[in-house]
């Protein structure tokens, strides 16, 4: 009987790792769109300002989590860790965002990622004060090679202020 108790443990943990590892692999997977990201960028800020960077991701799934250590301008700046939570109601694949700065500064609360389609939704927090600052980026994919996007933030998290738009074109 303990045999049987064991095989079938045993069993069990392995539907479930092959479970995990069918759920995140594969192009169906989570880390399908991720990939976009990387490569040689071209950044061109239009608002407030004409301004143009150039952004260089080098991108890694290391098991269940995917990083991007970005450079801008040949100078690293963060390294963004991404890690798969689930999907939405309507089938958006979930995301938690933490980005580790080059400066070694201490890192915030996890941010959040929604990505529906061509259309990404970063959001996070930061505090001001005594008063919290809701922050979003909104990303527009047109093809694999140029996004479309806005920052803006809000103090009431229902009227958002835009302080940056731009496009990033592919350089590879």
């Amino acid at each position: 009987m303990q045999r049987i108790w064991k095989i079938g443990s045993g069993l069990a943990l392995l539907a479930a790792v092959l479970s995990l590892r069918t759920a995140f692999a594969g192009d169906d997977g989570p880390y399908a769109p991720l990939k976009l990201y990387d490569g040689s960028w071209e950044v061109k800020v239009s608002v407030p300002e004409s301004k143009t960077d150039h952004l260089v991701n080098h991108c890694a799934q290391t098991g269940l989590f995917y990083a991007c250590e970005q450079v801008v301008n040949g100078k690293t700046g963060a390294l963004v860790v991404f890690l798969p939570v689930g999907k939405t109601a309507s089938g958006a694949q979930e995301y938690r965002t933490q980005p580790l700065l080059a400066n070694a500064s201490a890192a915030g609360d996890w941010g959040h990622l929604t990505i529906d389609g061509d259309n990404w939704l970063y959001s996070w927090d930061s505090r001001d004060g005594k008063k919290t600052v809701h922050w979003r980026v909104t990303n527009h994919f047109t093809g694999k090679d140029k996004i479309h996007f806005e920052v803006q933030n809000s103090e009431d998290g229902t009227n958002w202020k835009t302080q940056s738009v731009g496009d990033e074109e592919r350089k590879n």
